[in-house]
């Protein structure tokens, strides 16, 4: 195997393949990038898997003699960053089981792996595939991945639920404590019959969000089949294997009705939240926020036996006037706050102790209040944020 690649387009294009290498595994071959020289197409191929996630993308190249073979990827990685601009001349003897790199006068030699060793990896079937505006994924994506749990002996709840439905896609994630559902178009319908749900590792949706920022593209490309799902970007193609298990019913969770609907300046809200959590964070167990909500106001407090207390107050607006306390954990608050990208956000709550949703509210200009002057939701009514009350040890 012989090519002759452009260091700088190489180096970025080996990055973002070194995001699939394992770094767990007692499998030496999964460590390692596999380069396959491809003289028909002019490209040298980059993959790399952990057996749960993927990734494969291309630089172009002068190839010289077709090849494949297995580079370790850390060495590989911290060689070719620190390359100059230039050429690099990338050459495989199998007889020698090495690597060799030449740039100018530079050159390394680096032990690699024989390729036969390397699993086959997915290929993109375009039956039954579909597109999504990158920029919708990404945005869908960062909104319900707050929600998702980083508990692994609950591999259900490390994952998206993604769902379809004619031209629209749901996304639900919980962690037990919280809930976030966000439903986008599909910038494309499906070439075949859509699958009805998948739950997808969030650490693969987020990943593909990654790539996607660092990207020219406007779409990603989505095929999901029963036990993985391909994400397609330009000349990028991450696969990741989808999670066994059933998804909790988080439907009953959502409450039919509410007592009472208020909404408070977003902006407003997220200054004082960051500045009252400073009397509640790095705490264990967390301490409450507690929001009290009055005629026209709500009333942020935090009191803290370690700190001390901290107390604001908000305008409010609700066709509700009685007063009203409930208690928060105050990272999962402004986490559901910072998801909503509304001027308002509006509170739907019933009693203390049950669980109350944050959606958005009407953005300036909008016309979003009732004809008597109080608060209704948003238009946007494609996500909310389901939270579950804290017992406040403080409370009245």
């Amino acid at each position: 195997m012989r090519a002759v690649c452009n260091t700088d387009i190489f180096s970025k294009k080996l990055a973002l393949a070194s995001r699939g290498v394992s770094a767990r595994s007692t499998v030496q071959v999964l460590s390692g990038i596999l380069l396959e020289a491809d003289s028909g197409e002019g490209v040298v191929r980059l993959s790399a898997t952990d057996v749960e996630l993927s990734i494969q993308t291309s630089s172009p190249a002068e190839v010289g003699e077709d090849g494949r073979v297995v580079v370790p990827a850390r060495i590989f990685n911290d060689i070719v960053r620190s390359l100059p601009k230039g050429e690099l001349t990338i050459e495989y003897s199998e007889a020698e089981g090495t690597v060799r790199l030449t740039a100018g006068e530079s050159e390394y030699q680096i032990r690699a792996y024989a390729a036969d060793e390397f699993p086959q990896l997915p290929q993109f079937d375009t039956e039954g595939a579909f597109a999504m505006s990158g920029e919708v994924l990404v945005d869908t994506v960062e909104k319900v991945s707050k929600s998702y749990s980083r508990d692994e002996t609950r591999p259900v709840l490390m994952g998206i639920l993604i769902s379809f439905e004619e031209s629209r896609v749901r996304m639900v994630t919980t962690d037990s404590y919280r809930l976030s559902i966000k439903e986008s178009e599909l910038a494309t319908t499906f070439g075949g019959s859509p699958p009805s749900e998948a739950i997808i590792p969030a650490r693969a949706m987020q990943e593909v969000g990654r790539i996607f920022s660092g990207s020219d593209e406007e779409n990603v490309e989505v095929s999901i089949s029963e036990n993985q799902a391909l994400f397609r970007i330009g000349d990028v193609l991450l696969g990741t294997r989808l999670i066994d298990g059933n998804f909790p019913e988080y439907r009953r969770l959502l409450p039919e009705s509410f007592e009472r609907d208020v909404a408070v300046s977003r902006e407003e809200l997220m200054a004082t939240l960051r500045r009252v959590n400073l009397f509640a964070q790095r705490q264990t167990p967390p301490v409450p926020v507690s929001l009290y909500f009055s005629d026209g106001a709500v009333e942020v407090l935090v009191k803290s036996q370690e700190v001390g207390e901290a107390r604001e107050k908000l305008a409010a607006r609700s066709e509700n006037t009685d007063d009203f306390r409930i208690s928060f954990n105050p990272g999962y608050l402004i986490d559901g706050v910072t998801a909503v990208d509304t001027d308002d956000v509006v509170f739907r709550l019933n009693e203390s102790l049950k669980p109350g949703l944050i959606v958005p509210g009407e953005s300036k200009g909008s016309g979003g209040e009732n004809g008597n002057g109080t608060p209704s939701p948003g238009e946007e009514k494609d996500f909310l944020y389901l939270i579950m009350p804290m017992r406040d040890p403080y409370g009245e």
